[in-house]
């Protein structure tokens, strides 16, 4: 007995009823044996709500079929009620199979009449299979809009809508359906969820939009393709494919088919090549590569990629939470998913009395099916793209292509990097920035989380190969980004360690032995030794102050005295390093510009001096260790100044005890003078440094090629 037979059964046992959408789904999926947590995932609902539905729908079956009906037992009083409903049929002298295609029509109460069938091919029938319910359905107003345009004005043959688990595709590709039906002869609804072979997959709708039995079709691809083209340009049909991206690839850039199942990516392409009057709908978390861009110019084949909701999300929530302005908090966070922003909204009830505030400030925002959802999109994708998604959660912000090869060890090509963040687009996983890339507050989350298991395990195993490949904190971060890493990454990593090995000692003694193995290696240890470092001063003092760029504990006779004569004096005064950064806040140009004392902290005095000074200044230091210099610099991108100072070589520590050159700084007099003509500012030098950066890349890549 197929599935749609059974759902002809039920609607007989239950007379003038009929099941609601959310019930068919869950019979549907019932009978093929699916369970509550593997059918909520399917229709996007809680798994709590199908739990109730079905506990509901059993009692109506109860009723209706006039004995107990349970998840475990639906077939056999189906197969049981079939048999009995067969032989009152046949005693009447009419064929039991016209009986089930009349009562077989789950949206369109009026397509049910038998006599409809005789109408031929164009009369109108529709097969809903397990459509999901949209009575409620929040905006998406406008998308709606333009993708109804696309199927009725333009006569879109191939239409694709795209976007990240829970975000709505099956809904709004329902409601597309049920808004356009009344433009179509036949309309057809099929899932991809179980990945079926593309001959039965297209076995079943030829059969449907034929009026033929299965069994009198031919079995072999060609035939049924041919088949199902013809039945497209004979009648206007609407034929929705939901869950394409059960048969795409995983384990590689987005839009592969996986093995056997090539010959969807043939059906699509001649749908959208072939003339015909008929529109196919597809809906997938990835791109399959037979369907075009948006910015596409081809009207006959389109695509879409659903963004999250905006402030129509707020009727999701009971009236109390819609109008809070804690709820725009939770909006902006999830980025308007719906499934999302449904699991937050139960879980603040049920757990927190209905106090978002309370809720945030947990902070553990991805949590059950919401971290259900993003693992399964998370285990699809390549080698290459889940290391551009760690590296775009240890950034924090958005970041272009560059500077994530440069990342990336070992380096990668610029094409590489190019397909995984397009495929990553695609699969709805970042977001572009202007021309940089990064990631929904709630992905960054995960893949923070994710960093920080991985990194623990590695450190446990004392396998160093992933903390080779990842820096827990960047040292050429700004300050501001390199506090959050230490916040987000290295102080949680640091407290699972140390509740793991249950002491500092512990802890400290086992870094070490992962550093000796790390000097061991023959092979490079990327960012292995640096992490390992970091975390070793994670473990043994505070780490605002560890972090500092000289250590809170400073030496009798160097640190102490230069901070004394920093503090004493009346004139603007600071320190600086020789690798251009500067260790305080009273940096010697903080007072003559309007920058902060964050940027200025961050900056790289390198690019300030002009060039070639700043190493004569270093020279001329190991020669005097005392000296007054005037000397130019740019105080900013737009300002040049005449500056007169006292320098002075000092040896500091650094947080390891380790000696460190740098300067003593005291401004004399600073005047803003016109640079000369053609000198390039700070950031002509850093463009010009990148492009030869680049060159040297290119060439060294060209050697080795």
């Amino acid at each position: 007995m197929t599935i749609e037979d059974a759902i002809a059964i039920v609607d007989a046992a239950l007379e003038h009823k009929r099941l609601s959408n959310v019930q068919e789904q869950l019979f549907r999926q019932t009978w093929e044996g699916k369970t509550y947590a593997e059918i909520a995932e399917v229709c996007g609902y809680d798994s709590s709500y199908i739990r109730d539905v079905g506990y509901r729908l059993w009692q109506l079956l109860t009723k209706g079929f006039g004995e107990r009906v349970t998840k475990h037992n639906l077939q056999v009083v189906v197969r049981t009620h079939a048999k009995r409903f067969q032989e009152n049929v046949s005693e009447a002298g009419q064929p039991f199979a016209n009986h089930l295609i009349a009562l077989t029509n789950p949206h369109n109460a009026e397509t049910s009449n038998p006599s409809m069938l005789n109408d031929g091919l164009n009369a109108k029938r529709c097969d809903w299979g397990n459509a999901i319910d949209t009575s409620i359905f929040y905006g998406r107003t406008q998308e709606l809009a333009t993708v109804k345009n696309w199927v009725i004005g333009d006569r879109c043959r191939l239409l694709g809508v795209f976007g990240m688990g829970g975000i709505g595709k099956t809904a709004f590709a329902t409601k597309l359906a049920e808004q356009v039906q009344s433009e179509f002869t036949l309309i057809a609804w099929r899932s991809l969820r179980n990945a079926p072979a593309v001959e039965t997959m297209l076995s079943e709708l030829v059969s449907f939009l034929t009026a033929q039995a299965i069994a009198s079709l031919p079995q072999d691809f060609d035939r049924l393709l041919a088949m199902f083209i013809q039945a497209l340009k004979q009648s206007c049909c609407l034929i929705v494919l939901d869950n394409v991206e059960s048969i795409l690839r995983s384990g590689e850039t987005t839009g592969q088919y996986s093995e056997g199942y090539e010959g969807y990516g043939e059906l699509f392409r001649q749908v959208g090549e072939v003339r015909h009057q008929s529109c196919l709908i597809l809906t997938s978390r990835e791109k399959p590569n037979d369907v075009l861009p948006p910015d596409s110019s081809d009207l006959m084949v389109r695509s879409l990629q659903l963004a999250g909701l905006k402030e129509e999300a707020r009727q999701m929530f009971r009236e109390e939470l819609a109008i809070a302005p804690e709820t725009r908090k939770l909006i902006d966070f999830y980025c308007g998913n719906p499934l999302a922003l449904t699991v937050v909204s139960r879980s603040i009830y049920s757990m927190f009395d209905g106090n978002i505030q309370e809720f945030l400030n947990q902070e553990t925002n991805v949590f059950g099916d919401i971290r259900h959802l993003i693992d399964q999109q998370y285990s699809r994708l390549s080698d290459l793209e889940q290391q551009v998604m760690y590296w775009l959660a240890i950034e924090r912000e958005p970041i272009t292509t560059d500077n994530l090869r440069q990342d990336i060890v070992p380096m990668v090509s610029k094409s590489q990097i190019l397909e995984s963040v397009i495929s990553l687009r695609w699969r709805s996983l970042i977001e572009k920035n202007a021309h940089s890339f990064t990631q929904q507050p709630v992905v960054m989350e995960y893949m923070t989380d994710r960093l920080i298991d991985m990194a623990y395990n590695a450190a446990i195993e004392r396998n160093p190969e992933f903390l080779m490949s990842y820096a827990l904190v960047q040292h050429r971060a700004e300050d501001y980004i390199r506090e959050t890493q230490i916040r987000q990454v290295l102080q949680p990593l640091t407290d699972r360690l140390l509740a793991h090995y249950g002491s500092v000692d512990t802890l400290q003694r086992e870094l070490q032995s992962l550093l000796e193995t790390l000097r061991d290696r023959q092979t490079t240890i990327g960012y292995a030794q640096g992490n390992i470092m970091n975390l070793l001063r994670a473990s043994q003092s505070d780490l605002t102050k560890s972090f500092c760029r000289f250590p809170e504990r400073v030496t009798e006779h160097s640190d102490l005295q230069i901070l004394e004569r920093l503090l004493a004096s009346d004139r603007a005064g600071g320190l600086a390093t020789w690798d251009h950064r500067i260790p305080w806040a009273n940096n010697p140009l903080a007072q003559q510009t309007s920058e902060s004392k964050t940027q200025i902290r961050s900056k790289n005095l390198y690019y300030q001096w002009t060039e070639g000074s700043l190493e004569q200044l270093q020279q001329e230091l190991k020669q005097q260790s005392k000296l007054r210099k005037k000397y130019h610099a740019w105080l900013n991108d737009t300002e040049f100044a005449a500056i007169d100072a006292d320098f002075e070589a000092v040896k500091i520590t650094d947080t390891l005890n380790q000696p460190v050159d740098a300067r003593l700084v005291f401004i004399n007099e600073v005047n803003i003078v016109e640079p000369p003509a053609g000198l390039p500012t700070p950031s002509d030098r850093r463009a010009q440094a990148r492009k030869r950066k680049q060159e040297m890349q290119a060439n060294r890549s060209k050697k080795l090629g």
